[in-house]
Parts: structure tokens; C-alpha cells; sequence
């Protein structure tokens, strides 16, 4: 089961983050994030990004595999700019993928398709044994 991958991070900062960057010219070693996470300073962003209508939406692209937008919108009984815009803010994190199909009378028609099937959120807690604590969410 694919899953993405929320992380909070109070340390978590652009600084931090290219110090990975430079490490990795000075080095030649590589330093890539995995495409399946995202890190944030802030647990309002995660909320944000992963609010309940769009973690709402990935479970109706799972389950029921709509063939187009207008579907989607139509399952989860949403208005279709709505359904929208979060599928292009879902597309964007790389969560699902948004295909372009024409059909044989050359209307074009785009297709939400879920990458992942599974969200967490991990909230790491330092615990008496050091371990973290990882709580998943949605579908």
C-alpha cells in the first residue's frame, strides 16, 4: 500500500532545508526528499493541506475510481469548483495525478487518479524510549 507522508517538523526551515542542498555539492552524495513526504514547521499548514474535504476526496478517488471532475463532484456531492481546486492542490503535492483523456469526439476530458492510498501524519513525540509516534488519516 502506497502511502504519503505528512511530517511535522517545529525545527523544519528553508535554511535547514538547503543545508541538505550544500552538503550534497560539497560531497557529491545525493540528497533527495522521498516524493511521498512533506515536511512542515507548522501543524495548521498540514491541516491546511490535508483538510478534511480533501482527505474526503482521495478516499472517494480510491474506492470509486470516477472517470472524470464532474463525477468526482457529483460522489461526494460538492460544488465541481470546488472539487476543482482541490484536486489541483492535491495534484500539486504529487498526491494524485490529474490525466488529460479526448475522447473519439475529440472533447477532452481530465481524470483524477489517486498515487497514494494511504496519508499519515507523523507527529514525532519524544516517548521514554526515544520512539515517534505516526497517526494515519483518511483513506
Amino acid at each position: 500500500m502506497k502511502k504519503f507522508i505528512f511530517k511535522y517538523d517545529p525545527q523544519a526551515s528553508p535554511r535547514r532545508m538547503f543545508q541538505g542542498f550544500w552538503e550534497a555539492v560539497d560531497t557529491g552524495k545525493k540528497h533527495i526528499q522521498p516524493k511521498n513526504l512533506m515536511i512542515a514547521n507548522r501543524l495548521e499548514t498540514i491541516y491546511r493541506v490535508a483538510s478534511q474535504a480533501r482527505m474526503d476526496l482521495l478516499a472517494c478517488l480510491v474506492t470509486k475510481q470516477p472517470a472524470n471532475i464532474q463525477e468526482l463532484a457529483q460522489l461526494l456531492n460538492r460544488d465541481y469548483a470546488n472539487v476543482w481546486r482541490d484536486c489541483q492542490a492535491l495534484n500539486s503535492l504529487g498526491i494524485i495525478r490529474l490525466k488529460k483523456i479526448t475522447k473519439e469526439d475529440k472533447k477532452t476530458q481530465i481524470q483524477p487518479l489517486a498515487l497514494y492510498e494511504k496519508i499519515v501524519i507523523e507527529f514525532p513525540i519524544k516517548m521514554a524510549r526515544g520512539k515517534s509516534v505516526s497517526v494515519p488519516l483518511g483513506a
